[in-house]
């Protein structure tokens, strides 16, 4: 089948999925970010298949339909298609809808786990509001970290794409119409911010949902972001945000009830 495929890194396990299963990539479009699209720049560059960075056209997809594209697959993109004529489209969206609709779902699973998981829908127009197709339901343990899940739903979206395929027009067919639904915001920034006033467990929560991403810490003057954080309950010896021990590798700071440990590899100055 001739596909064109929209998304980065995250579900970069379908796009090696499909090639492996011998479908034919007629272009790939993927988020204006090196950081996530990595893996994606690699898998086209090997089997040689146009790549692209800016938002299609409606003309432009119709196109590549006439070209022979019969489904568009999107994956973790940021642009909403325009609804074609093309046979299948379908979007991958990482949480069980219709609920958590919204474009940075995985913190807020860490804390809403009954709602993990992946659903294949169809592409409508307006964002992750299409009849779902399938969806599988993935479990979550009691250390589950942002990192973690994103690894679980890198994987499990193949499963899925793959009982999709066993049977395409079944499935696609008797797609249904979501009902109700909720919406979780892109995250904010704030979020992220680790307060050394807090207790270990309120920044364990926040290591669980954004360590991946980074949070953000105020040393000195300047604001960094961490991705490698450990924590310890201690019996404070001195007020949140004395530096309790520092090295050439890690930075070991006070907080209400512990001790917050920064590995300084992980460490990205962001301003100063």
């Amino acid at each position: 089948m001739k596909i064109v495929y929209f998304g980065n890194n995250l579900f970069s396990s379908c796009l090696k999925y499909l090639l492996a299963q011998g479908h034919e990539i007629l272009r790939v479009y993927k988020n204006n970010s090196a950081r996530n699209s990595s893996i994606i720049d690699s898998v086209c560059a090997d089997n040689c298949i146009p790549l692209h960075s800016h938002k299609p056209s409606e003309s432009e997809l119709n196109q590549l339909i006439t070209l022979g594209a019969e489904m568009f697959i999107v994956a973790e993109y940021s642009y909403l298609l325009p609804v074609t004529k093309v046979k299948y489209a379908i979007n991958i969206h990482p949480t069980l809808l219709p609920e958590g609709r919204g474009p940075t779902p995985l913190p807020f699973l860490i804390t809403q786990p009954k709602f993990s998981g992946i659903t294949l829908h169809k592409i409508a127009e307006k964002f992750d509001c299409g009849d779902i197709i399938l969806q599988s339901q993935l479990s979550q343990s009691a250390n589950e970290t942002l990192t973690t899940l994103m690894i679980k739903v890198h994987l499990e979206s193949v499963n899925l794409l793959q009982r999709f395929f066993d049977n395409i027009e079944h499935y696609y067919n008797a797609a249904r119409p979501q009902i109700n639904h909720s919406y979780w915001p892109r995250t904010d920034v704030a979020e992220r911010i680790l307060d050394f006033k807090m207790s270990i467990n309120d920044i364990d929560q926040k290591v669980k949902r954004f360590g991946h991403m980074g949070l953000l810490i105020k040393l000195d003057k300047d604001l960094w972001a961490a991705t490698h954080i450990e924590l310890a309950a201690y019996k404070p010896t001195a007020q949140p945000g004395h530096v309790a021990f520092e090295d050439d590798s890690l930075l070991a700071v006070n907080a209400a009830d512990g001790i917050v440990c920064i590995h300084k590899s992980s460490l990205a100055l962001l301003s100063t």
